[in-house]
C-alpha cells in the first residue's frame, strides 16, 4: 500500500515529462481568463462570474502541485534534500486548511492571513525537498512575504503606498532566482497564492484582487521567465537523445556535433556542471571519434558530479580498455561493482582486465559472480577456463571451457584455449583435434591457430602438415616474414630447393638487406650447382 502513492507520483510525472512549456503556458492562460472574470465582474457583478473564478482557483492550486512535479522533472544534478521538509507540509497545508476556514468563517483576513502563511511553507516545502538550494532560500522566503503581504493588504484594504515594500520584496525574490535559474519556484509559490486567493472570491472580492496580484506577478513573472529562457532539460533530453541514436546509427561526427550543440546549449542555461549526461554524451562521441585522450577528461568531468553512478565508471572501464590500459579498467570496472553489486556486466568486464593484469584469483571470482548474476555466460565461461588453466585446475578449465563451446559453438576462443591446455600437457592428438583443428574450422582465416597448429606438427615431427599450416597462413598474408622462412627451411629440408628458393625471393623482395636470408640463398645455389641462378 506504501508503494501505490510513489507510483502514481511517479505517473504523474512521466505525464508531465516533456509538456513543462505547455503547462506553464496552460497556467498562465488561466491566470489571464481569471483576471478577465474579476474585470467583467467588476463591470457587471454576475453572479456566475464569482463561481467561475473560485473555481478557476481551484484549478490554479492544483497548477501548484503541478509545478512542484515540474521542477522535480527539470532539477538537473543530484538533489540535497534541506531540513524544511515537514514545516514546509505542515505550513503549506495548514495555509489550505485556515483559508478554507476562513472563507467557512467569512472571515476575509483570516483566510488571507492564512494563504500568506501557506506561501512561506509552499517555499519551505521546495528546500526540504532539495529543489531550492540553502543560498536562494532567503529569496524564495522574500518571495513568499511580498506575495502574502501584498493579499492580506488588499484585503484590509490600505493606501496603495502601502503596497511598495511588499512588491519591492517580491521583485528582489524573483530577480534572484531569476538570476540563479530557479524561476520555477516563483511559479508554483504564484500559482499557490493565486489560486487561494481567488477561491476566497466566494466571501470577499479582494481576496480574489490581493491573489491575483500577490500571487500573479510571481507566477507570471516566473513563468514567462522560464518559457523565455528556454532552460527546461527536455530540449537536452531531445538533443542527447539526438547523440545516442547518432551512435546506435554509426554516425560518430554527426554524434560529436551534437554533443558539442546540447553543451552549448546548457552552458547557457548555466547547467553545464550540474548534469553529468552532458559531459557523458560528449565523452562517448569522443570515444567512437578514437580521440581518446579528450574522452578520458570528459568522463571524468561527468564523474565529479555524478561520482555515484556506476555507468559512468563501467563506461569510463571500457574506454581504459580500448586503450589497453588495463589497469584502468580495472580500477573503473571494480568501483562499479562497488556502486552496483548486481551489475553482471562490470563483472565480466572486471574478470577480463584482470586476467590480461594475471590477477588469477580475483579474476576467477569476477567471472563466476558475472555468472551468478546473468552476465553474457559465454564469454565469462571462457574467461574462467583461461584462468582456471592458469592455476593449474585443468579439469575444472576444460569444464568452463566446454560450456564456452556449448553457448557459441562457431566462436574459435575456446577451441585455442583448450588447445592451450592440451598442448601443455603434451598431449599433442587432442590440442590439434579438439583445439586448433576446430578453431580454424570456424575461422579460415585465424593465423594464431595456424601458428599453433604448426608448432604442434612440428613437435610431431610432421613436416607435411607443418609446411600446410605454414602455407595456410601465408596465403591470409602473403608478406608474413617468419611464415616464409620457416617454409623455406622446410622445403629445403624435404630436398624441395627450388620452391625454398622461391619464398627465400619473396623474403628478400620484402627486405633486400636480410643477410641470413642472403647466405640461406646461397647455400641453395651451392647445393643446385647452378652458377647463375639469380
Amino acid at each position: 500500500m506504501r508503494g501505490m502513492p510513489v507510483r502514481i507520483l511517479d505517473s504523474m510525472r512521466d505525464a508531465l515529462r516533456g509538456r513543462s512549456r505547455d503547462t506553464v503556458l496552460l497556467a498562465l492562460a488561466l491566470l489571464a481568463l481569471t483576471w478577465a472574470y474579476l474585470a467583467v465582474w467588476r463591470a457587471t457583478e454576475l453572479g456566475w462570474l464569482r463561481l467561475a473564478g473560485a473555481a478557476a482557483g481551484g484549478l490554479l492550486l492544483a497548477w501548484s502541485g503541478l509545478g512542484l512535479l515540474l521542477m522535480l522533472n527539470l532539477h538537473t544534478g543530484p538533489r540535497r534534500p534541506g531540513d524544511t521538509l515537514a514545516a514546509g507540509i505542515i505550513l503549506a497545508l495548514g495555509g489550505i486548511a485556515g483559508a478554507g476556514g476562513g472563507i467557512w468563517l467569512a472571515l476575509s483576513w483570516v483566510a488571507a492571513a492564512a494563504t500568506a502563511l501557506g506561501g512561506l511553507g509552499v517555499i519551505l516545502l521546495l528546500h526540504g525537498l532539495g529543489l531550492l538550494p540553502r543560498s536562494q532560500l532567503m529569496l524564495g522566503v522574500s518571495m513568499a512575504l511580498g506575495g502574502g503581504a501584498i493579499l492580506l493588504l488588499v484585503v484590509l484594504q490600505p493606501g496603495t503606498i502601502a503596497l511598495l515594500p511588499p512588491l519591492l520584496l517580491l521583485g528582489l525574490g524573483m530577480a534572484g532566482l531569476h538570476h540563479r535559474r530557479y524561476q520555477l519556484a516563483g511559479f508554483v509559490l504564484g500559482c499557490y497564492l493565486a489560486g487561494l486567493g481567488c477561491i476566497g472570491w466566494l466571501i470577499a472580492p479582494e481576496m480574489a484582487g490581493g491573489g491575483l496580484l500577490g500571487g500573479g506577478l510571481a507566477m507570471a513573472g516566473s513563468g514567462m521567465l522560464f518559457l523565455l529562457r528556454r532552460s527546461d532539460r527536455e530540449a537536452r533530453w531531445a538533443m542527447l537523445a539526438e547523440v545516442e541514436q547518432a551512435l546506435e546509427e554509426g554516425h560518430p561526427s554527426a554524434a560529436l556535433e551534437a554533443a558539442n550543440r546540447v553543451m552549448r546549449r546548457a552552458q547557457q542555461d548555466g547547467m553545464l556542471l550540474e548534469d553529468e549526461r552532458l559531459w557523458a554524451a560528449k565523452a562517448r562521441a569522443l570515444l567512437r571519434h578514437r580521440q581518446y585522450d579528450r574522452a578520458i577528461i570528459y568522463f571524468s568531468m561527468a564523474l565529479e558530479i555524478a561520482p555515484q553512478d556506476e555507468q559512468l565508471w563501467y563506461d569510463k572501464g571500457v574506454l581504459y580498455r580500448r586503450l589497453g590500459e588495463w589497469g584502468g579498467a580495472a580500477r573503473c570496472f571494480a568501483q562499479a561493482t562497488e556502486l552496483d553489486y548486481a551489475f553482471p556486466e562490470a563483472w565480466l568486464a572486471l574478470g577480463q582486465a584482470r586476467e590480461r593484469l594475471q590477477e588469477l584469483e580475483p579474476a576467477a571470482e569476477a567471472f563466476q559472480t558475472g555468472l551468478e548474476l546473468g552476465c553474457d555466460p559465454a564469454p565469462a565461461y571462457l574467461g574462467l577456463g583461461r584462468v582456471l588453466a592458469g592455476q593449474g585446475q585443468v579439469r575444472e578449465a576444460l569444464k568452463a571451457l566446454e560450456q564456452a563451446i556449448s553457448l557459441d559453438p562457431e566462436n574459435p576462443a575456446p577451441y585455442m584455449a583448450r588447445g592451450d591446455i592440451y598442448l601443455s600437457l603434451e598431449d599433442f592428438e587432442r590440442a590439434d583435434e579438439m583445439g586448433y583443428s576446430r578453431a580454424v574450422q570456424y575461422q579460415r582465416g585465424l593465423k594464431e591457430g595456424w601458428w599453433k597448429l604448426a608448432q604442434v606438427y612440428r613437435l610431431q615431427r610432421k613436416p607435411e602438415l607443418e609446411q600446410m599450416a605454414l602455407t595456410r597462413i601465408l596465403e591470409s598474408d602473403p608478406e608474413n616474414a617468419r611464415a616464409l622462412w620457416e617454409r623455406a627451411d622446410l622445403l629445403y629440408q624435404d630436398g624441395s630447393l627450388s620452391e625454398a628458393m622461391g619464398d627465400l625471393h619473396r623474403l628478400l623482395a620484402l627486405n633486400p638487406g636480410n643477410q641470413k636470408a642472403r647466405r640461406f640463398k646461397a647455400l641453395i645455389l651451392e647445393k643446385l650447382g647452378e652458377k647463375g641462378w639469380s
